[in-house]
């Protein structure tokens, strides 16, 4: 899904960004699990919800240094934050982290601003006299 339009949003709409998040569950995780198996993605639905967020995957994984990884669609930087500061507060998780994720034409766009302004960055060998 691509909710990137290059002729800007509909006046009040907020496009969303998607984010990847990734991260190691603790041991108060497994022993949790263990103990009443769920499904989780049941459980933080409320939690996406609250920010208004959407899941797009949900995934663990037997990787070592994470175990779980999931692709979302939030408003904004301070959104992921927010949640990865709820997620780690639980004692649930040895580590969480994120990145936001571009794609092809918002990747495009990073790099057509870069161009329109190398004109004006001068490199360091360029100040000190060299090619």
């Amino acid at each position: 899904m691509n909710y990137f339009q290059e002729s800007g949003p509909v006046k009040g709409e907020i496009l969303m960004k998607t984010y990847i998040m990734y991260g190691k569950t603790s041991s108060e995780y497994a022993a949790g699990m263990v103990s009443k198996p769920h499904n989780r993605i049941e459980v933080v639905q409320p939690l996406v919800d609250q920010f208004n967020m959407k899941i797009r995957e949900f995934l663990f994984t037997n990787g070592e240094s994470f175990n779980w990884l999931g692709v979302c669609e939030a408003e904004d930087d301070s959104t992921m934050e927010a949640v990865v500061g709820i997620i780690l507060s639980s004692g649930n998780w040895a580590n969480m982290h994120w990145s936001r994720a571009y794609d092809s034409l918002e990747y495009k766009a990073i790099y057509d601003k870069a161009h329109e302004g190398m004109a004006s960055y001068v490199t360091t060998m360029q100040v000190a006299g060299g090619s």
